[in-house]
């Protein structure tokens, strides 16, 4: 698909803008990979449009990907008519991405809601996704019932006023027991698998607090500000404190048959539609308690 440009705004909000029922990081994504050119050339996604240019769009972006209900154990925490929160399980990816089209999470929440029980509009391969968790990071989700209720939750984190906080087993002993890391984070140039510290990318905020410390490692509370790709993972690795396990930016040896990141997400806080301030909170699972407890780093 061609189309004439006429306004004069960044390309990305532009194309998210003329096709809502696509989500914006979908549209980055095909910039990143030149799926969408202007004028035949690659572009990034910050590039700001000229009165006329021509945009060239793949249909690969307009496909919508066949996504069937699946029986899966989602741990229900809070339910109503507007919004649910879960309790999610390690190995399992958020939504359908490239060929993975089974076992995600958006296959057992059709299952477990229905699709319309669901909201739409943050895209058909994401029916009730307002925010994500990385596949193996564990913890808790909130999962939007309606459309009225993705744009109320969506709107709230976009203004981070939404509270997360994650427990993280890190290698070594920090010298600071409580600090504010504030970064831009980016898409690695050399590897895109990966998220790195780059003055390119976007504001990245995570404030972390050390619970326990034992064997060479410590428990640490984290509570981020901004929801940036990977953002803790990467702030951890910055700072020269991966996350135990972590396959991609932990890159440090340890005797563990260990090969997911040791990261949950146990505290959600907002205020929901009826004006009342919620807050919710999961206990890590049973992987995250096994090593804790080996490492001798509490209960």
């Amino acid at each position: 698909m061609n189309i004439l440009a006429d306004e004069n705004i960044r390309i990305d909000k532009y194309i998210s803008n003329k096709f809502e029922e696509i989500p914006r990081e979908k549209v980055k994504d095909f910039i990143k990979d030149k799926k969408i050119l202007v004028d035949e050339k690659k572009v990034k996604p910050s590039y700001k449009l000229e009165l006329g240019d021509m945009i060239n769009i793949s249909d690969e972006l307009f496909k919508k990907p066949e996504i069937r209900p699946e029986k899966m154990d989602i741990k229900i925490i809070y339910e109503n008519e507007d919004y649910a929160i879960i309790d999610k399980d390690e190995n399992v990816m958020v939504h359908p991405a490239g060929s993975i089209v089974t076992a995600t999470l958006v296959n057992g929440l059709l299952y477990k809601f229905g699709y319309d029980n669901l909201s739409h509009i943050g895209g058909d391969d994401r029916p009730g996704i307002v925010h994500r968790l990385d596949k193996d990071t564990t913890g808790l989700m909130l999962i939007a019932k309606n459309n009225k209720s993705y744009k109320y939750f969506k709107d709230l984190f976009e203004k981070r006023k939404v509270d997360k906080e994650y427990f993280a087993i890190c290698h070594g002993i920090f010298d600071n027991k409580k600090d504010t890391i504030e970064t831009f984070i980016d898409r690695d140039p050399n590897n895109r698998r990966k998220m790195a510290v780059r003055p390119s990318g976007r504001k990245a905020i995570s404030k972390y607090e050390v619970i326990k410390e034992a064997n060479g490692f410590s428990l640490v509370k984290v509570k981020i500000l901004t929801g940036r790709t990977h953002q803790i993972r990467v702030h951890m690795t910055y700072i020269n404190h991966p996350i135990l396990g972590d396959p991609v930016y932990g890159n440090v040896g340890h005797k563990f048959n260990l090969e997911h990141q040791l990261l949950h997400c146990h505290k959600l806080g907002f205020v929901d539609q009826s004006g009342e301030y919620k807050i919710f909170e999961t206990e890590v699972h049973d992987d995250f308690k096994k090593y804790q407890k080996v490492l001798k780093l509490g209960d």
